[in-house]
């Protein structure tokens, strides 16, 4: 049996080289960001497009210092938090959605009244968020010698981004991916105490649904992800996205996974369109599939090879 796919790949930075602006301009301008995601919809017409990836935002807002190269992600310098003072100065610096959180919200809202499809936001994980004030090594070591105080600034980090979040959809947008990278890192044992019960606590919460991304190898965790409540998982190129559609509820979809630096940064376009004839295939009779990138796009990606991952689909005859 056939099925209509829809094609939604993380696609934001390749609009900056559509637009001939820097990355650092997209992340910290409302006009130019919204005019880099409206000719990646002109260009290549997906189902659904979100905003440019950054997972900087939350930390930047909580006041942490944000190193911001030109043409590079932005990342975080410090990591503040060495115990329960530290974590007390923040939560009390903490006055609600501000800093660049306000330049993504309003992209969101251009995007809701001015784009077609799906229009879809990005926030950073509790966990993620955790890792940037503690540093990502001394949070692993917390959550095995100060489990309580881990769970205490990851219980602070979900209120962050559940506020973020409600603001998100409270300017338009459809669906909130939730990015939680530092979850790849934890067994399974520690995923179903640090990572997941927060973010079931975000999907209790919030009116609209919630994509779950975690980049890396995470065989060992779908299932637990799958039972997390979340309308769709989006994994990253070296899950088997066959093998997960037998071990999460067919009501979720699974999102991916053509790999965004092998294959669309690296290769030509028979490649990229060999591949995503592959992975078609391969998915043809799962009906909970929806065509993407493994993981963010990169900046330098050709748009001729993001071209032809969409020829490839929209020729693709099972």
């Amino acid at each position: 049996m056939a099925f209509n796919r829809s094609i939604i790949p993380l696609l934001g930075a390749p609009g900056a080289r559509l637009t001939g602006t820097k990355l650092k301009e997209n992340l910290t301008n409302v006009e130019i960001q919204f005019n880099s995601l409206s000719r990646l919809m002109e260009e290549f017409q997906p189902d659904g497009i979100f905003f440019m990836m950054d997972l900087t935002v939350e930390a930047e807002a909580l006041g942490l210092e944000i190193g911001f190269p030109e043409d590079g992600n932005p990342y975080v310098k410090e990591h503040p938090i060495k115990g329960r003072d530290e974590l007390a100065s923040v939560e009390n610096s903490w006055s609600g959605v501000s800093g660049r959180m306000r330049i993504f919200t309003e992209v969101t809202d251009k995007m809701a009244r001015k784009l077609p499809g799906m229009k879809g936001s990005y926030v950073i994980g509790p966990l993620s968020l955790a890792g940037e004030l503690i540093g990502v090594t001394d949070l692993c070591m917390k959550l095995i010698e100060e489990p309580d105080f881990a769970e205490s600034v990851i219980d602070f980090c979900t209120r962050i981004v559940g506020e973020y979040s409600r603001a998100l959809i409270g300017h338009g947008a459809d669906v909130i991916a939730v990015l939680e990278p530092t979850a790849v890192l934890l067994s399974k044992r520690q995923f179903k105490r640090f990572a997941l019960p927060y973010f079931e606590k975000l999907r209790s919460e919030l009116s609209n649904p919630l994509i779950y991304h975690i980049c890396g190898d995470t065989e060992h965790i779908v299932e637990p992800m799958g039972a997390s409540g979340a309308y769709g998982l989006s994994l990253d190129s070296m899950v088997d996205l066959k093998d997960a559609a037998e071990r999460i509820p067919e009501d979720v979809f699974l999102i991916g996974n053509i790999d965004p630096v092998k294959v669309f940064l690296q290769s030509n376009g028979e490649e990229v369109e060999r591949e995503t004839a592959n992975l078609l295939e391969k998915m043809k009779d799962v009906p909970n599939f929806i065509l993407s990138s493994g993981c963010d796009i990169p900046l330098e990606t050709p748009p001729e090879n993001i071209a032809a991952f969409f020829r490839a689909c929209r020729n693709f005859r099972p």
